[in-house]
């Protein structure tokens, strides 16, 4: 048996987000977007995994479990749930949550923005309206003025590069489901603006913490030269990575390779509407949203995920090596990673090829802050609803009982010891 001991100040932990998880949540773009006529996802999310109520229970789970951290966001619609109306109620959970955790020996991290936004920025556009930022600093500004200083581990914006793609550029599976490239290349401005605003704003109440907004980056073939490959890699990952250099971190979330279709005559298809602005504006997004897959294009006769992903555990080291040569000198943390599985074994095997990896690139550069398991429970996996188990914890949706598989215990206990053994 090989043993590999991580350092002492590793974290090991795990994450969730609150709509995912908490349930309840029936006022920002989600509900809206998954309650339509025409809508594109599985089923509703409803009450998720009832964490809201259960949290107690959940973080006395972790602690039985042996987990050293946990990532959860705030949920902006329950905190604000009308324009500059604030819940303080909603709020004191929040504190409250945190608070449980600090008394529980488990580090909080906080993320303040995954995915989902108050309805009442729908009329205004969303992101890609002209006061979603400083919107967005306002509810930060008061989030950070109740949040107590002893959290020291923020994250602004959660993936901004796949709910900006997704929701204005192409493919349609998140709200507000708009396919122009002019609203989405705004939308991301104000992304970014929004994420250098509320990390100076964080600063301000709290001198110590350490800031990062979170980044969706797959592995890429790197022998494709593709004009497309470009253009989807630099404005789903690049422009948004590069947007971090002033982060304490760069907080990395990987789950697998993305390919593009090798076809001749796709290419040269995608080549000229890029090529040619209006083309690129109004004709392209609808164009790949017909001819590529979900994740644009998986080999035949792959090892696929139950989420269709390519089974890649490697493309962790690949983006460790991909961020250091961006950002030599910044830390970086793991801030999800994960697999859905029916196959608990799997989610095991998947795990430590992926800790083997970092043990090794640690070995050579250092530098990598944590590893946190996405995700503690199973729960609600946006557009594709509720199968896409991902979790540690079996929720069993009749009496939202949780049952811990294997993986849980074990993965409990390498975040006890620093060890990983295979």
């Amino acid at each position: 048996m090989t043993i590999k001991e991580f350092p002492s100040n590793f974290i090991f932990g795990t994450a969730l987000a609150s709509y995912q998880v908490e349930g309840g949540i029936y006022n920002n773009d989600w509900t809206h977007w998954e309650n339509k006529d025409d809508s594109v996802c599985a089923e509703p999310c409803n009450e998720a995994c009832k964490h809201y109520e259960y949290y107690k229970e959940d973080i006395d789970l972790l602690v039985e479990l042996g987990i050293k951290a946990f990532r959860f966001s705030i949920e902006w619609s329950r905190v604000e749930p009308e324009e500059g109306n604030f819940n303080q109620q909603a709020i004191d959970h929040y504190v409250a949550k945190a608070l449980l955790l600090l008394n529980k020996n488990i580090k909080p991290i906080i993320t303040f923005h995954h995915f989902t936004t108050p309805e009442w920025l729908m009329s205004d556009g969303l992101w890609a309206s002209e006061k979603a930022a400083n919107s967005f600093v306002n509810y930060v500004d008061v989030m950070m003025s109740h949040l107590p200083k002893e959290v020291k581990l923020y994250n602004t914006i959660n993936e901004p590069g796949i709910f900006s793609m997704f929701g204005y550029l192409s493919k349609k599976k998140f709200p507000p489901g708009i396919q122009n490239e002019k609203i989405f290349i705004k939308a991301s401005n104000n992304i970014i603006s929004a994420h250098k605003q509320a990390m100076r704003k964080i600063k301000e109440h709290n001198p110590e913490a350490k800031v990062a907004m979170t980044h969706a980056l797959h592995e890429w073939d790197d022998s494709d030269t593709s004009v497309q490959k470009e253009y989807i890699k630099y404005h789903m990952e690049d422009k948004f990575l590069y947007a971090s250099d002033e982060d304490d971190f760069i907080a990395l979330q990987t789950y697998s390779i993305r390919r593009t279709s090798p076809n001749i005559f796709y290419r040269a298809i995608s080549w000229i509407q890029i090529k040619i602005p209006f083309l690129r504006k109004y004709v392209y997004p609808r164009f790949r949203d017909i001819f590529s897959g979900r994740h644009e294009y998986e080999p035949e006769g792959i090892r696929t995920t139950k989420m269709g992903y390519e089974y890649r555990p490697q493309a962790i080291l690949y983006n460790l090596h991909r961020i250091h040569s961006v950002f030599p000198e910044k830390e970086i943390f793991i801030t999800e990673n994960g697999i859905a599985t029916d196959d608990d074994n799997e989610r095991i095997e998947f795990v430590t090829d992926v800790l083997s990896d970092v043990h090794s690139y640690i070995s050579e550069y250092g530098k990598v802050m944590g590893y946190l398991y996405w995700s503690v429970l199973d729960n609600f996996e946006w557009d594709l609803g509720y199968k896409m188990n991902f979790g540690l914890v079996e929720i069993d949706k009749k009496d939202y009982s949780r049952k811990p598989h294997k993986s849980a215990y074990w993965y409990g206990n390498i975040s006890k010891t620093n060890n990983l053994s295979n």
